[in-house]
């Protein structure tokens, strides 16, 4: 069982194989840890060729799965995904996030260097997380060149850079406090994993969606070993239920605190989410974050008060919980979270359509399971008109001004 103390020496460590290899490829390419950053930034297809390169030679060197990795497994919680995909996307962005905002020394890092809290490009940053999702959970996908693989060693190739620029000579917003430990450290990491797994598994038990225990196991693993691509030591830790939910609550504990750039993520993202609604909905994501983290974190990221009708909700799940016993219900319990999460998917793909360098793309067959288009005309195109008007206007009235965070210029 993690301890306080256990917990805390994760604080100071990072990634030294991909430290290292990160400063090989610095020699060789004679590029600095920001210009590496900025290339990860960039959507794949536009980063520079030097780039594309130094991740090729990471992809053909980097590390095999490891040794406990089962393929069944893995394969299974591919398919768990697939069967659950729509509710899984609504926990992710209703509870997963908002609860790692609430990471009071870890929210620093996506302020400071991420691009998740610009206004301008956060559909990007939301739209590669689910991209993340997708390719990962393909047949094959962590097999060493497969997306998933790929779009790892690009991922943890970014942590690198983070820390490398962030404790550097010449930080962005001054020197990285010592008080946080070292930037995306394994702490922080490995509760990172919990947001994509337990959180989403609590999430949807108190909406009501009953999830069958063999599915969760197997999602697990699949993030277990994802976390060990990512060079997280203790993602195995996740392969057993059980103690993937009391480190998540061990970590919960450790880590979650009030603080000024998590209220600002917070913002940013419950913008986006409020964009994706339809006329008449712009209370729902407030109000399902609230009821899905409660209002204790709720209240750290300062999510806004929930709509009237938030009473109801407790009694729907447990109507949903009722009705999930039963095969021939279970469209009609998950329907809530398919909505959403079906709105959230046609944001990212009018996002796309809106601006070429979006990266999130879907396949016909995805567009068909998930009952969305792909048009640019239309509905479509009024669809996109008006959440434009919208974002105009949020953009010149924000909810949060930029410059009462600290380290924001």
């Amino acid at each position: 069982m993690a301890t306080e103390d256990s917990l805390r020496k994760l604080r100071a460590d990072g990634d030294p194989a991909a430290r290292g290899f990160l400063d090989e490829g610095l020699k060789q390419s004679g590029h600095s840890p920001a210009e590496i950053l900025a290339g990860l930034r960039e959507p794949a297809a536009d980063s520079p060729q030097w780039l594309h390169s130094l991740l090729d030679e990471w992809v053909r060197e980097g590390p095999d799965l490891p040794s406990w990795a089962n393929q069944e497994r893995i394969a299974d919680g591919q398919k768990f995904f697939h069967d659950w995909d729509l509710a899984i996307c609504t926990a992710l962005f209703t509870a997963s996030l908002p609860s790692a905002y609430a990471g009071a020394r870890g929210a620093p890092v996506l302020a400071r260097v991420s691009q998740l809290a610009k206004e301008g490009t956060v559909a990007q940053r939301i739209g590669e997380t689910g991209q993340m999702l997708l390719d990962i959970t393909e047949p094959g996908a962590l097999d060493r060149g497969g997306p998933g693989y790929r779009r790892l060693v690009r991922v943890r190739m970014l942590h690198a850079a983070v820390r490398a620029w962030l404790l550097g000579p010449d930080p962005p917003d001054g020197s990285w406090p010592e008080a946080n430990g070292v930037p995306a450290n394994q702490e922080d990491l490995l509760a990172t994993l919990m947001t994509f797994t337990t959180i989403v598994f609590r999430a949807l038990d108190r909406m009501g969606v009953g999830l069958p225990v063999p599915g969760q196991e197997s999602y697990l693993h699949l993030w277990a070993v994802t976390g060990n691509l990512l060079g997280i030591v203790e993602a195995e830790q996740l392969c057993d239920l059980q103690n993937a939910q009391r480190l998540t609550d061990e970590l919960q504990q450790a880590l979650q605190a009030p603080s000024d750039d998590g209220v600002f993520l917070m913002n940013v993202l419950l913008d986006e989410m409020e964009f994706a609604m339809p006329l008449g909905w712009l209370r729902v994501p407030r109000t399902l974050v609230r009821f899905l983290i409660g209002d204790r974190v709720a209240d750290m990221v300062q999510v806004p008060a929930a709509a009237w009708w938030s009473p109801v909700l407790p009694a729907a799940a447990a109507l949903n919980r009722r009705l999930s016993r039963f095969r021939w219900a279970q469209r009609i319990s998950t329907f809530p979270a398919h909505l959403m999460g079906r709105r959230m998917i046609q944001f990212w793909i009018d996002e796309h359509r809106r601006d070429e360098r979006h990266p999130f793309t879907v396949t016909a067959e995805q567009r068909r399971r998930w009952h969305v288009t792909d048009d640019g005309t239309g509905v479509a195109a009024i669809r996109r008109s008006l959440r434009g008007h919208r974002r105009r206007r949020r953009m010149a009235h924000p909810r949060v001004p930029r410059q009462g965070i600290p380290g924001r210029r």
